[in-house]
């Protein structure tokens, strides 16, 4: 059956108006892509960031990044933001590694398809890099994200957990999150924190697992972190490399905030042989667990801060067994409700210049200047700076409110010893009473 002549000169028409239409978006693309590479020629003129080299527009998008907190996957935040800028600044971000090391995960809820994949870009982009995770919310992750995170588990540098105690509806749970069974070998700092103004109670086995898994961890910081009492206790551990230790709220030694927000439990099943600065709010352990502590790890301690128990002070045989565990101190940062907490450390430090004989700071906060002895005060001063083999070179005592003065002759002293080098400050912050 042959074809109506005019029906094949239509198809014919058609075929060669589709071919015209083609060769013509072909001719339109190329324009435009010309249009593109000279708008990108022009604003090499116009625009003073475009003539900079790539290698420094990379160094300024990872300076920018860096002094951010590590941001959730989310396609209106940097660096995936930067992605939909312009051509440049994605190729740019793209190939720069850096600029994905750091990532948030809020694991609240339940993981959807979307956030897993954008978290796995994420990392995947980090190119091997060393990682800092946060994750925040109930800690109650999602198996395909347990998943994820275990595959980049030996990349982590630095993991930050604050658990949002306001989502959980009742009662703390015991466990709110276990680490994979991999180890983290490549973890030097962990934090462990609420996210808000709530404590948390939790397993310090939890926290134990985690430290186990990482032998290289550095630096730790537990912030209003309790141990549950109803559960059995852990096994100890003794850890090798943790140098530096905050347990307790920031800003600790701040006696107007609240104390006792601590995780000290935790030091009665750890060993810490390596550890150099160590941080803690107020002694709610006690003191024969906080002695045996330093007694069994015999740490390398340069600097100690920690508030002194307000409920029953520390006497002077306590002090006099404690300092000695520490002989290589060089800061002292003592908190205490009142002068009287702090007069065994003073006396025993006036006592005899083998008593920590490296240190050369001392800081006392006390909340008034109530029952502080001056005399003593000078007396160790003194001794510390002249006797010691390292003399001291700082002195603090701030208080907030003040009501007993140093007499006259105290004020001499104290006066001479500021002539002759050491620096010595009496009142409240900013307020020299000298």
């Amino acid at each position: 059956m042959s074809r109506n002549p005019a029906i094949s000169k239509l198809q014919d028409d058609i075929e060669e108006l589709s071919l015209a239409i083609n060769a013509q978006r072909a001719i339109l693309h190329d324009l435009k892509a010309k249009r593109l590479e000279v708008q990108h020629r022009l604003n090499l003129f116009l625009d003073p960031i475009a003539r900079l080299p790539l290698e420094l527009q990379s160094c300024i998008f990872v300076f920018v990044d860096s002094q951010s907190l590590p941001r959730k996957p989310d396609s209106n935040v940097p660096p995936i933001l930067l992605l939909r800028v312009c051509r440049l600044w994605r190729d740019i971000a793209l190939a720069t590694p850096m600029l994905w090391t750091k990532i948030q995960i809020t694991n609240s809820l339940p993981c959807g398809p979307n956030r897993l994949r954008l978290c796995s870009m994420w990392l995947e982009r980090a190119r091997g890099l060393p990682l800092s995770v946060t994750l925040r919310g109930l800690l109650t992750l999602d198996q395909n994200l347990q998943d994820l995170l275990a595959q980049y588990s030996p990349q982590l540098k630095d993991l930050t957990l604050m658990i949002d105690v306001s989502l959980i509806k009742g009662s703390n749970p015991d466990i709110l999150w276990k680490m994979p069974e991999r180890s983290l070998p490549s973890l030097k700092t962990l934090s462990i924190e609420p996210a808000g103004y709530y404590t948390f109670i939790g397993y310090i086995g939890d926290w134990l697992d985690i430290l186990r898994a990482a032998p290289g961890l550095s630096h730790c910081e537990m912030v209003n972190t309790f141990d549950n009492p109803n559960v059995p206790p852990p096994q100890p551990l003794m850890h090798a490399s943790l140098e530096c230790m905050h347990l307790g709220e920031r800003g600790a030694l701040d006696l107007r905030r609240n104390m006792g927000s601590n995780s000290l439990a935790i030091l009665q099943y750890l060993t810490l042989p390596a550890l150099k600065v160590l941080t803690v709010s107020e002694l709610d352990i006690a003191h024969e667990a906080f002695l045996a502590f330093l007694s069994r790890s015999s740490p390398p301690l340069e600097s100690l801060e920690m508030i002194l128990p307000h409920r029953e002070p520390w006497l002077e045989p306590v002090v006099s067994r404690f300092l000695p565990l520490i002989p290589q101190l060089v800061t002292l940062e003592l908190a205490a409700i009142d002068g009287v907490r702090i007069l065994p450390f003073v006396d025993l430090l006036a006592s005899s210049s083998e008593v920590l004989p490296h240190l050369h700071t001392i800081v006392f906060r006390i909340n008034a200047a109530m029952n502080i002895h001056y005399s003593g005060l000078l007396s160790m001063l003194k001794c510390r700076f002249t006797l010691c083999p390292t003399r001291l070179e700082r002195f603090e005592l701030n208080f907030t409110e003040y009501v007993d003065m140093p007499n006259e002759e105290v004020r001499v002293g104290l006066q001479q010893l500021v002539r002759d080098g050491l620096k010595i400050h009496i009142g409240a912050p900013g307020k020299n009473m000298l």
